[in-house]
């Protein structure tokens, strides 16, 4: 059993205390539940309830408490970049991927819209996004993925290798993919915020309120609590990777990978200065991607997978701090003051899903690791089609029953399994 971590992280550190909610102790009726307070579930549930829909938002623990609030806080307007477009439209239909693709590169600009409407304080930068290729290979498929997102209207640039070192502070790299429309935020407090915003809005949220149960009961769905029920007419299931066994099928049909992140200790002026200088996250295209970014108080915040085991955070500490000092070898002696996991859920195709579990009950799941700006994009389309405002035909993703990944208890693992083979492939990748 991994010990939590939610507590030990920067974002919580740096942001301010959210105004605890009750947990449910009652009976309640509303036209959609949404189960999981994270930010899909937020971003719909706030959209609904300005649509005026009837809306109750459930969470197990408190808001942001899973990968939504743990994660780097990279908006990145962009899906796997090894993923071509022609591989999404052979994936789920040549109209589903255009619409998808014109909804992802969206993303950041949708975010960034939403905090200035709302007037969300959570240390949000529009710095842009940097992709660094880490070898040759990487640096062609970059020029492809920039050539076809300019063809649809994209503002991407293709940096050559004196400009990607001179924005990262990092010799060695081909290019990079820079897109303006992204940047970076304090995830936990973007999450509080949206909560704070959605409770004004009229969504009633319960924390400390896990669902226990759900079942059918003719003319919507009952939801079980500890110490209450909700009947709905429609429900939506936004756990992503925390589903545990609520829904077997939908558990089964996506991989909870362990990641962990470090930030560091405070780090001088001067390093600001030579270090990711223009101030835009940055993560390369290596297999285990090398991902940094500077913390609103002036830290490096990093991370990736480690192999799981007993002294897991110790060895997450070393072995991060490592690799920055290897990727900035003028750096010094640097700590991991802050040091947590989370859990992402991950998919067989790398893609999002929106799953149809049974008439009326519903999921979407699988940001992979591109959560802060998919999430919230994806929950305004739901809370859309839910609303009436966007026809089932037009909605981005395809409607479909889940489906189990092959070996899932394996599959938890794989990750892990594969670590050593794809760091020594990216250190030959890069010598080439």
């Amino acid at each position: 059993m991994v010990p939590d971590t939610f507590a030990r992280s920067l974002w919580s550190g740096l942001s301010p205390r959210a105004m605890p909610t009750p947990p449910l102790r009652d009976g309640l009726s509303t036209d959609v539940l949404i189960v999981g307070a994270g930010l899909l579930g937020l971003s719909t549930a706030l959209h609904l309830a300005e649509a005026g829909v009837s809306v109750v938002l459930l969470e197990a623990s408190e808001v942001g408490f899973g990968a939504s609030g743990r994660n780097t806080g990279f908006i990145v307007p962009s899906l796997r970049t090894g993923i071509a477009p022609a591989d999404i439209a052979a994936r789920i239909g040549e109209t589903h991927a255009a619409r998808l693709l014109d909804l992802v590169g969206r993303s950041g600009e949708t975010v960034f819209a939403l905090i200035d409407r709302l007037k969300l304080v959570c240390a949000a930068d529009r710095t842009g996004w940097l992709q660094p290729a880490h070898a040759t290979a990487a640096a062609d498929v970059l020029a492809r993925r920039v050539s076809e997102r300019r063809a649809v209207g994209s503002r991407v640039e293709l940096l050559d290798a004196a400009e990607t070192e001179r924005r990262t502070g990092i010799a060695g790299y081909h290019s990079a993919l820079f897109d303006p429309t992204g940047g970076q935020l304090n995830p936990l407090a973007y999450a509080r915020g949206l909560a704070g915003t959605g409770v004004k809005a009229g969504v009633r949220l319960y924390e400390a309120t896990p669902v226990i149960s759900l079942a059918p009961d003719g003319v919507g769905w009952i939801a079980r609590t500890p110490d209450g029920l909700v009947r709905a007419t429609r429900v939506l299931l936004t756990t992503n990777a925390l589903i545990g066994r609520l829904h077997t099928d939908l558990a089964d049909s996506l991989i909870p990978t362990r990641v962990y992140q470090i930030a560091t200790n405070v780090l001088p002026p001067d390093a600001r200065a030579r270090i990711l200088p223009a101030g835009a996250p940055v993560s390369d295209t290596r297999r285990h991607t090398f991902a940094v970014r500077w913390s609103p108080d002036g830290r490096l915040v990093t991370g990736g997978l480690i192999w799981p085991g007993p002294w897991s955070r110790e060895r997450a500490a070393r072995t991060f701090t490592r690799r920055l000092q290897r990727f900035f070898p003028g750096i010094g002696p640097i700590s991991a003051e802050f040091v947590w996991n989370g859990v992402i859920a991950a998919t067989i195709d790398a893609l999002p899903k929106f799953l149809s579990l049974a008439p009326g009950l519903d999921a979407a799941i699988g940001c992979n690791g591109r959560g802060v700006a998919l999430t919230t994009t994806l929950g305004r389309e739901i809370a859309g089609l839910y609303s009436g405002a966007i026809a089932q035909q037009d909605f981005a993703l395809p409607h479909l029953p889940p489906r189990a990944v092959p070996g899932r208890r394996w599959a938890e693992i794989g990750p892990h399994v594969w670590l050593p083979w794809s760091n020594l492939r990216d250190r030959l990748d890069a010598g080439r």
